[in-house]
């Protein structure tokens, strides 16, 4: 069983778990069934797993020593960028301004596409 498949059957475990918990503490039907809702979202991803193992091979669970990791390369990342900063900081202003006032959502919205396009552009 590869990794993510345990961590898909176990996040199962845990929604269907809280559910029938929520369920005996409150007897709640809305919580409940979203609760379940969550406990089987992962449970069909897991099958989803479960159906493909043969054809997928991911990265994350092959069993290397980590001295044999040593010098390969993960990923490209930029350390000179200011916009992975600039991107968290518009993310922020777009969640405060849903809570706070749709025009400071919306322009914390029209900040982020444009910080993604700028982004996209240095990456290029």
């Amino acid at each position: 069983m590869n990794t993510a498949m345990r961590v898909f059957l176990s996040s199962t475990a845990f929604g269907l778990g809280v559910s029938a918990l929520y369920w005996l503490t409150t007897h709640e039907n809305v919580g409940t069934i979203l609760l379940g809702l969550f406990g089987a979202g992962f449970a069909f991803v897991a099958g989803y797993l479960f159906v493909i193992r043969g054809k997928a091979r991911v990265d994350g669970d092959e069993q290397r020593a980590p001295a044999e990791l040593a010098g390969e390369t993960i990923g490209v990342f930029s350390l000179e960028s200011p916009w992975p900063i600039v991107l968290a900081c518009c993310t922020a202003g777009l969640l405060i301004g849903v809570v706070l006032h749709p025009m400071l959502a919306f322009m914390a919205l029209i900040a982020l596409f444009v910080t993604l396009w700028q982004l996209v552009r240095e990456s290029v």
